[in-house]
Formats: structure tokens, C-alpha cells, sequence
């Protein structure tokens, strides 16, 4: 089960928001070196395309475990990580993240903040119009509820009138009520209220998606949304508090790496690495090491044109 971090972002936000959404107190260096010891360098990228010369510079939002947060030492990790300490090696170039808040992660990347984004975002027709975008992941939208689940909530009707927390800028945050990526007044949670006749859901906004968490730990909300598998992080890692509303896993999506449009060398030379490390069980070393397998994706997914996420109806799939 899989969800991608829908979130959209402000595409015309100002340069000036860009540069104070990325924080270089999350920054993260990580020496170029492979997952699987010794990847060969399977294609290079213009000098002319990459904004640091020898250094891939990735934007994340690394507050979103098991893909991409930071451990004690302010270091980012995760399985997106991983992958992308993996694709630099294989294209000679040493990693570098940089924390990036989700709402401004693509204007960040349209200002040259970074040279690509991997940080679980869904592809949506609404990012498409903005990057392009490489399949490298899937993933469903899912509930997280306190343990013994006691609002009893079991289908997308329980949440009508209830308060559900999201992070800002998430496809989450758009399928409740209606706001961007593919929903709208038709195809919203809300929209499935009215039509019940029910009140709608009451969406608290977070700017990461750990704050959404603890707000449904301090009983101020009644669930959490997000995306499949930090749902399945957060009840593992949880100490027993949460659970999955396993029933309600909505709309599982692709989740891309985004490249500006104008740098098709560097998208070219990011999908050969990818391919290379789908084909030798690279790829699949990363995500079975996070718990994550089950988003793996194939070479032939890698290869096809991304169909756009949120054109499904607001059922429980």
C-alpha cells in the first residue's frame, strides 16, 4: 500500500519566498558512494545543467519518514535518500540535500535552488504543467487514527464533520476539499459529504507532516491523512499509540523525481541511473531496507508517460 506526497505547490510563488523556504540548517552533505559498493558511473550530466559543478543538489522536504527526514545529527535519511545517494554515484557526482518545504519545493526548483526534487510527490497534471517528472515510486493516500481507533471511523462517511489533519500544500490537504490536484467541488471528500447530506470535514493544515501527527496525538484532530507509507512509519514507530485505517487506502499513485523542463539532459542521465539500478536489484536493496518494497516500481513504469494522479472518485479502494 502506497500513496505518493501529493502536495501542491504555489508554481508562481515569489524567488524571494523560494530562498527562505530552503533551510540550510537541514542541509546534508553525503559523500558520493553506492548502495550496492561499487556502482559504475552509467551516464554524466551537462556541466552546463547542474547548478554546482560535480555535486547533484536535491530539494526535500525532510520531514516526511521513512523517505526523506532528518536523524539526530541533522542529517537527511531515508529511502528517498538512499535512492538519491544512489543515483548520484552512478552519475559521478557527489549528493547534496537541501530541506525544502513541500508548498515551496517546485518554485525552489524553477529558482535554481536545487537540480532536481525527490521528496514523494505524486504526479499530478498540475506538477506535470510546471516539470517534468520521472516514476520512481508508488503510493496510496491513507488514515491514521489513535490505537483502538475510538471515533470508530471505518469509511471516508465516518470523517463527515470531523476534524482531519493534513500537511499544507499535500495532495491530502487537496482531496478534502476540493483545492488543486485533480479535485474539486465533484470529486472531493467534502463533495462526498454533501452528497450524504453530512457536514464537511474540518481540515487543519500543518507545515510538516510530523506536526499533523502530534496534533492527532494530542487529541485535536480525529485523524491523520497522508501518504501510505508514512502512515505504516508512523504506526510502527508509533509505541503503540496509532493504527491504519487499513480500509480507507484511497487512489495509490506514481510519485516522481522532478527535473525542470528546460534540463533534458539532466532528466535523461537521472532515468538512466534509475533504470540501471531497477535492472542489477539496487533499487529494491534501498526500499526493502525502509520497509517501503511494496512501492517499488518496474523499468517499464520508469520508461511510460505518467498518467496523472487524482482522477479517481473518493472511494476506499
Amino acid at each position: 500500500m502506497i500513496p505518493s506526497r501529493l502536495r501542491v505547490v504555489g508554481i508562481f510563488a515569489a524567488a524571494a519566498l523560494v530562498a527562505s523556504a530552503c533551510s540550510s540548517a537541514g542541509a546534508s552533505q553525503t559523500p558520493s558512494g553506492s548502495a550496492s559498493a561499487a556502482a559504475s558511473i552509467v551516464a554524466t550530466v551537462p556541466s552546463d545543467q547542474l547548478i554546482k559543478a560535480g555535486t547533484l543538489t536535491v530539494c526535500s522536504d525532510t520531514s516526511y519518514p521513512p523517505q526523506e527526514s532528518l536523524d539526530s545529527s541533522n542529517k537527511a535519511v531515508g529511502s528517498d535518500i538512499d535512492l538519491a545517494t544512489e543515483l548520484a554515484a552512478r552519475l559521478g557526482l557527489t549528493l547534496s540535500v537541501k530541506s525544502t518545504t513541500f508548498d515551496s519545493i517546485i518554485p525552489a526548483l524553477q529558482g535554481g535552488s536545487c537540480d532536481i526534487i525527490i521528496s514523494a510527490q505524486t504526479i499530478t497534471a498540475e506538477r506535470q504543467a510546471a516539470v517534468d517528472m520521472i516514476p520512481y515510486f508508488a503510493a496510496g493516500q491513507s488514515f491514521v487514527v489513535l490505537k483502538g481507533n475510538p471515533e470508530n471511523i471505518k469509511t471516508i462517511d465516518d470523517l463527515c464533520g470531523k476534524t482531519v489533519a493534513a500537511e499544507k500544500g499535500t495532495i491530502e490537504a487537496d482531496h478534502v476539499g476540493g483545492t488543486g490536484s485533480g479535485y474539486d467541488a465533484t470529486n472531493s471528500l467534502n463533495a462526498n459529504c454533501k452528497a450524504k447530506g453530512k457536514s464537511d470535514i474540518n481540515l487543519k493544515v500543518f507545515d510538516a507532516d510530523t506536526n499533523a501527527l502530534a496534533a492527532l496525538q494530542a487529541t485535536t484532530v480525529s485523524a491523520h491523512f497522508t501518504d501510505e507509507p508514512v502512515a505504516g512509519y508512523e504506526v510502527a514507530n508509533g509505541s503503540g499509540k496509532f493504527e491504519e485505517v487499513s480500509a480507507m487506502t484511497l487512489e495509490r499513485g506514481a510519485e516522481g523525481i522532478s527535473v525542470p523542463k528546460t534540463k533534458t539532459g539532466l532528466e535523461d542521465a537521472v532515468k538512466t541511473s534509475l533504470l540501471s539500478m531497477i535492472n542489477d536489484g539496487s533499487y529494491t536493496q534501498i526500499l526493502t531496507k525502509w520497509g517501503v518494497q511494496s512501492g517499488a516500481v518496474a523499468a517499464s513504469d520508469v520508461n511510460a508517460t505518467p498518467a496523472p494522479a487524482a482522477s479517481a472518485s473518493a472511494s476506499a479502494s
